[in-house]
C-alpha cells in the first residue's frame, strides 16, 4: 500500500476537524482570526544534519470564538477553534520551505494566559533525497504531520486589539511511513495580533450525567517502513493490523479514562523473519505483538483527543531482531521493546449535540501516531464502536 494513501487520509481527517458542524462551532460563534509570527531554532538532535538551524513561521489562524451554544464550550472556558495556515522559512536551503494546515484549539483562563494545541499536516518542498539532498535526515517524505504547542499571555492594545506573546514548540514527522525519519523539532517565540476577547459567563445549570462503564471494540490499519530511524531508506511501506478491546469510564462531563488490550500483526516482521530465517515455526504468531494500556480522552463536541500509554507483554521479534543487529545492549532499545504510546484524534459522526462525554453506543473513526519509546513507529487509521 502506497504511503501517499495514508498521508491523503491524514490531511483529509485533519481538515475535517474544522468542519462546520453544530457540535464544534455554531454560526453565531464570532469570527476571531489571528496573524502570528514565530521565530526560533531547530533542535539539532542527530549527527550529520545541517547546522544552520534558524527558522520562522508566518501564520494566519482562521479561528472562531466559541460562545456556549454547545455545553462543552464552558467546560473548556470558551476556547477558540481555528485552522492555522502556516508558511515556514528555513535558514538552510537543504530544508526548502514548508506549508502547513493545522486545526487547533486555544484555551485561556481569567488572567489571560493561553495554551494552544494544534494537530495537522505539512508539505515540505525539499525532503531527503539519496542523491541530491542526503543531509535532510529530519524529513524523509514531502508530506508530514505538524504538531504545535504554544503557551503565553494576552495583552490588550487599544480599544479592541489584543497581542498574544508566548513560546511554542513544533514537531514535524511522517510517522515512519518513509525513512529517514528523525523528525524536525523546534522551539520558537511567537507574537500574534487578534481582536480582544471578552470573558463569557458559564451556565450555572451543569447537567448531571450518568457515568456508566463503556466497552469499546476497535480495529486499525497501520502503515510504516521497516527499519531504524535512518536505515533501509527507500524500502516498501508495510501494512500492519491491530485489534483492541477496552473498558472506559466517563467523568466530569468532558473526560474519558480507558484501559484495555491491543493485539497486532506486522507484515514487515513476517517478511523479515522469513527472509532471514529468524524462526522456523509459529512465524505469524511471532510476527505479532500484545499491549496492555491505560489512556485518557478529552471530549469536545463530536471530537476526542486521545492519549494512550502502553506496555508490551508480548514482543518477541523486536527483541530478537535487536540482538541479531547487536543493538540490544542499548538502554533506548530496551525502552522501545517494552513501552509504546499513541496520540490520536477521534471523531464520533452520530454523537448528539450537548451530550458532552456520553459516547456510549457511538461509532468512532480516527487516527493515531504510534511510537515505541520516543521513536515514531507508524500512522494508524482506526474505526470502532463504543457500547
Amino acid at each position: 500500500m502506497d504511503k501517499r494513501i495514508g498521508i491523503f487520509f491524514f490531511v483529509l481527517f485533519s481538515v475535517s476537524f474544522f468542519s462546520q458542524n453544530d457540535s464544534l462551532l455554531n454560526l453565531k460563534s464570532k469570527f476571531n482570526p489571528e496573524c502570528t509570527i514565530y521565530a526560533g531554532s531547530i533542535i539539532q538532535n542527530y549527527p550529520g544534519v545541517p547546522n544552520r538551524n534558524f527558522l520562522a513561521y508566518a501564520s494566519f489562524n482562521s479561528s472562531f470564538q466559541t460562545n456556549g451554544v454547545d455545553k462543552w464550550h464552558q467546560f473548556y472556558n470558551f476556547p477558540k477553534i481555528g485552522l492555522e495556515s502556516i508558511f515556514a522559512f528555513f535558514q538552510s536551503k537543504e530544508f526548502g520551505y514548508a506549508i502547513g494546515l493545522v486545526p487547533n484549539m486555544v484555551l485561556k483562563n481569567k488572567k489571560k494566559y493561553f495554551f494552544k494545541i494544534g494537530f495537522g499536516a505539512a508539505y515540505f518542498s525539499n525532503p531527503f533525497n539519496y542523491i541530491s539532498n542526503r543531509r535532510n535526515l529530519y524529513i524523509g517524505y514531502k508530506f508530514t504531520n505538524m504538531t504545535i504547542l504554544s503557551f503565553g499571555k494576552s495583552f490588550k492594545i487599544g480599544k479592541n486589539g489584543q497581542m498574544d506573546i508566548g513560546i511554542s514548540t513544533s514537531h514535524c514527522s511522517d510517522g515512519h511511513t518513509a525513512l529517514p525519519n528523525v523528525g524536525m523539532n523546534s522551539v520558537l517565540l511567537n507574537v500574534g495580533i487578534t481582536a480582544w476577547q471578552h470573558n463569557l459567563k458559564k451556565n450555572p445549570a451543569v447537567p448531571v450525567l450518568k457515568n456508566k462503564l463503556i466497552y469499546t471494540l476497535r480495529t486499525s490499519l497501520g502503515l510504516h517502513q521497516f527499519g531504524s530511524t535512518t536505515k533501509a531508506v527507500g524500502g516498501p511501506t508495510y501494512p500492519s493490523y491491530h485489534g483492541s478491546f477496552y473498558i472506559s469510564k466517563p467523568y466530569n462531563n468532558i473526560h474519558i479514562v480507558d484501559a484495555g488490550i491491543v493485539l497486532s500483526y506486522y507484515t514487515s516482521f513476517h517478511d523479515y523473519i522469513v527472509s532471514q530465517e529468524v524462526y522456523k515455526t509459529n512465524i505469524k504468531f511471532k510476527s505479532s505483538t500484545g499491549v496492555i494500556f491505560i489512556g485518557h480522552e478529552f471530549i469536545f463536541g463530536k471530537f476526542g483527543l486521545s492519549t494512550q500509554l502502553g506496555i508490551y507483554f508480548y514482543n518477541p521479534f523486536f527483541i530478537q531482531q535487536k540482538k541479531i543487529e547487536g543493538a540490544w545492549n542499548s538502554f533506548g532499545q530496551k525502552v522501545e521493546a517494552f513501552n509504546t504510546n499513541r496520540l490520536g484524534l477521534m471523531y464520533y459522526p452520530f454523537k448528539k449535540k450537548n451530550s458532552l462525554n456520553q459516547i456510549k453506543d457511538q461509532l468512532m473513526i480516527g487516527m493515531f501516531i504510534k511510537a515505541n519509546g520516543g521513536q515514531a513507529d507508524m500512522f494508524e487509521y482506526t474505526v470502532g464502536y463504543r457500547f
